[in-house]
């Protein structure tokens, strides 16, 4: 089998680490960047996300309260 041949063992691990190069250096300069970005495009999201969760959570409670008020009111003015 030729890749266990002694002759040619140097040039096939010679290519192996000029590929294992290129793809490192893509990875730093290109994959790498772009996976941070993602990452904070995420978090970024998340965040904004969870305060609109939060305002309309706080919406929700007003609304019931008011609605609260608002029926015990009207069964207050029933009453009398």
């Amino acid at each position: 089998m030729p890749q266990f041949d002694i002759l040619t063992i140097g040039a096939q691990v010679f290519g192996l680490l000029v590929t294992l190069l290129l793809f490192y250096y893509l990875s730093i300069k290109t994959f790498i960047p772009l996976f941070v970005e993602i990452k904070k495009l995420r978090i970024k999201k998340l965040n904004h996300n969870s305060q609109l969760v939060l305002s309309i959570d706080n919406d929700l409670k007003n609304s019931v309260t008011l609605l609260e008020t608002s029926y015990e009111k009207f069964l207050n003015s029933k009453k009398i």
